[in-house]
Order: structure tokens, then C-alpha cells, then sequence
């Protein structure tokens, strides 16, 4: 599931004006804009997509379809304190958004941003959340943040063992969660050498199974 943008051996990007385009391992092709107001009514019928199983873990107590409050949520980005990103299959009929990831910055540790990506099951597996969380990360020290949080269940051991092999630190959060703290790689280190950016690996390949969001009902 590797990919990822330019100065990574496993994908290639062009830039164009906000939006970036890569190629995947498996040559597909998707551009990386950030989230627009056009995309709302396509959100609420992509997120139709996920599977049961699929919406419980990225977004906990998630309902059967977005509610108009859930969607002005996800809407409400700044591109500063929430910055959303829309992965786009460029090459299939109609250009369908397959991944978003988006950031929300905390409140009382500026410097920590809470962060979620979310891919289709049907693109799962081809490098796309790698892509989206390390575009993301780009946006995120633009604007001053070092460490990404996530929410993530203890039921999943295995991405909890991975995460702290490579320097995440796992805390609790409340019944059943687990908070995560990861430092944002430095963007001139070589992604091979760092241990940094092997973890945002596994946090991305990983993040569509555990992570997402917990929406406010």
C-alpha cells in the first residue's frame, strides 16, 4: 500500500494550482485538492459506500447516512484550523472523490491537530490514504502543527503495537479508545531513513481500518 508525493520511490505528483496529481503503484491516477462546497452533495453519497463495518470504525457512533448537521460539520473547513483534503479517481468515468483526509487543530494545544483519513473500500489498499495523510501533513506544518492525534479503539491491537514500535505514543482517552500522538516527520528527511515516516505509514495503511472522526449526534 505504498505511495506517496514527489521524493518517494513509490508514486509521482504534478502540481496544479492547489491540487496535486500521483500516479499509484498500480498506475492509477488520483488529483489531491482540498475540500470544496461543490463536494457536499458527492460526500453524502460516497460516505453511502462505506460498509457498515467500515463507517463503525472510521467514525464510531456513526449514523446510517449524514445528517444536513454532520455534513455543515465536515463542510466547515478553513484550510488553517480545519484543512480537508478529497482524493479524486481521475481516470474512472465521472471522476469519483474516493479518500478524504482532514485535520482539525485542538483548541488548547495549537500545536496538535486531531487527524482522519477515510478511503472507500473499494480503493482500499492502493497506497491512496499513505498519499492523502503525508499531503496532509504538508498542510498541517504550513500552519504551525508538529503532531497529529487520532482516536483509535483498543480492540485494534495490532495497529496500537505498530504505532508505538515506531515512536507513536498511545494514551488513553475514554472507555474503549485509545488517543494516539504522532510527531509530523520533517519534510527534508529522506522518507527511507526515518523512523518518523515509517510510522506515518502505518498510521495511514492502517488509518481506514480503526481511525476516523466521532461525530457529535
Amino acid at each position: 500500500d505504498a505511495a506517496g508525493p514527489t521524493g518517494t520511490t513509490d508514486a509521482t505528483d504534478t502540481t496544479v494550482a492547489d491540487a496535486d496529481l500521483f500516479t499509484l503503484p498500480d498506475g492509477g491516477r488520483i488529483l489531491v485538492r482540498p475540500l470544496v462546497p461543490t463536494d457536499r452533495d458527492e460526500l453524502a453519497q460516497r460516505y453511502l459506500e462505506l460498509s457498515p463495518e467500515a463507517r463503525r470504525l472510521r467514525f464510531f457512533n456513526a449514523p446510517n447516512h449524514l445528517s444536513t448537521r454532520l455534513l455543515d460539520y465536515l463542510m466547515d473547513v478553513d484550510g488553517l484550523e480545519r484543512c480537508a483534503l478529497v482524493a479524486v479517481a481521475i481516470d474512472e468515468d465521472g471522476a469519483p472523490g474516493v479518500g478524504l483526509a482532514r485535520y482539525s487543530r485542538s483548541p488548547d494545544e495549537r500545536d496538535c491537530a486531531e487527524a482522519a483519513v477515510t478511503v472507500l473500500d473499494a480503493h482500499q489498499n492502493r497506497g491512496i490514504a499513505t498519499v492523502l495523510l503525508r499531503r496532509l501533513a504538508d498542510e498541517a506544518r504550513q500552519h504551525g502543527i508538529s503532531t497529529f492525534t487520532a482516536s483509535v479503539m483498543w480492540e485494534n491491537r495490532a495497529l496500537l503495537d505498530g504505532l508505538r514500535a515506531f515512536g507513536a505514543v498511545v494514551v488513553p482517552s475514554e472507555p474503549g479508545v485509545a488517543t494516539v500522538r504522532l510527531a509530523l516527520p520533517d519534510p527534508d528527511v529522506a522518507p527511507p531513513k526515518s523512523e518518523i515516516h515509517r510510522a506515518l505509514r502505518v498510521f495511514a495503511e492502517r488509518v481506514g481500518e480503526a481511525i476516523g472522526l466521532r461525530f457529535e449526534r
